[in-house]
């Protein structure tokens, strides 16, 4: 198998799939709950078995799928092309983007994958220090963002943050009988766009009477 084949592999529990590699044809078969789902070769990309009858939780794994196999690709190739870091004490690490005085690094293993990381280096890059250390490739890069000064993490959201906001947009879509037609896109689009950012806020949508309930019993 090749790189990009493995780590979509070491994913696929995540997402409720399996997969079987065949050898003859140099692809990973993936399926769902027992069903064909698509097939990855062995540059990465995915080829889509879209002749099936499927239900929604088949049609939310393929967008998994192609979600994954996308950001595979685009860490896999930044690592292949940059070079290692130049430093004796993680030697093993390759230096994927830098701006200022960060650096954000990564490093493989067959055995367990990527592992990341944003580095605080030495004006002459003999040094690192202040490693924040994740296998997460999203988090790595919003941490690179924020830790380089790229993006102020004051214009960011946390995930609380979004919570509660998306609490404040449920709230208001089902009391407030005055929103225009405009003023509730509006909203739905804003909605929608915190879901982009923290999934789980879709999968388990928050509200005030959850909140209410967790504290009466605490």
């Amino acid at each position: 198998m090749t790189i990009y084949q493995q780590e979509l592999l070491r994913k696929l529990s995540k997402y409720g799939c399996t997969g079987q590699y065949n050898e003859e044809c140099k692809r990973l078969e993936i399926s769902y709950s027992g069903i064909p789902l698509c097939s990855q070769d062995k540059d990465g990309f995915l080829q889509y078995h879209g002749d099936k009858t499927v239900t929604d939780n088949w049609k939310a794994a393929l967008a998994n799928m192609k979600e994954q196999t996308a950001k595979i690709r685009e860490y896999v190739r930044m690592y292949e092309t940059a070079l290692s870091m130049g430093i004796p004490d993680v030697s093993e690490y390759r230096r994927m983007a830098e701006y200022g005085n960060i650096v954000l690094a990564g490093m493989y293993s067959e055995q367990h994958g990527f592992m990341f990381t944003t580095w605080r280096q030495s004006a002459d890059k003999s040094s690192v220090a202040h490693g924040d250390y994740t296998p997460d490739f999203d988090y790595v890069k919003e941490a690179f963002i924020t830790r380089s000064g790229l993006l102020d993490k004051n214009k960011l959201f946390t995930e609380d943050e979004a919570a509660n906001l998306c609490r404040c947009i449920g709230y208001t879509q089902n009391n407030c009988e005055n929103l225009t037609y405009e003023q509730e896109w509006e909203l739905k689009s804003l909605e929608e766009k915190l879901q982009y950012g923290y999934p789980q806020l879709k999968e388990d949508p928050p509200s005030f009477e959850q909140t209410d309930t967790t504290q009466q019993n605490m």
